[in-house]
């Protein structure tokens, strides 16, 4: 089996708002868009933005109290560049969940969250080869 993942999928509730957070807030571009769906391109990954509805139809996944809690995570090439994406979220007023600091495995990260709740670690890994 191959190991590169090559898409995200997230169901979400307000599609248009959490479409707009991430044109807007992030700068994604989007590469394919209809009614219940947009997707965004990121540098080796595609971020599916999908109408929960239709995400529950087509996934067959329904909240049922067994999900796990999950966070996506962008590595940058260092603890600078990572104090200054996080101090330009928050300028445009994304939520920022914890500022960036030391972490317990050598990294250095910060995390924030879209309109919904989906958390974002913004990470520099020295172990990542950025």
């Amino acid at each position: 089996m191959q190991t590169h993942v090559a898409a995200v999928t997230l169901a979400v509730k307000d599609l248009d708002a959490i479409k707009e957070f991430y044109i807007e807030k992030f700068g994604w571009q989007i590469i394919a868009e209809n009614e219940k769906i947009v997707m965004l391109k990121l540098d080796n990954l595609v971020l599916t933005l999908c109408d929960e509805p239709l995400f529950k139809e087509y996934t067959n996944i329904h909240n049922n109290n067994r999900s796990k809690a999950v966070y996506f995570t962008i590595n940058l090439a260092s603890k600078a560049n990572v104090d200054e994406q996080i101090a330009k979220l928050r300028g445009v007023g994304v939520q920022i969940l914890k500022q960036p600091s030391e972490t317990f495995w050598g990294g250095y990260a910060g995390f924030v969250a879209d309109p919904e709740g989906n958390c974002w670690e913004i990470c520099f890994n020295p172990y990542a080869g950025n």
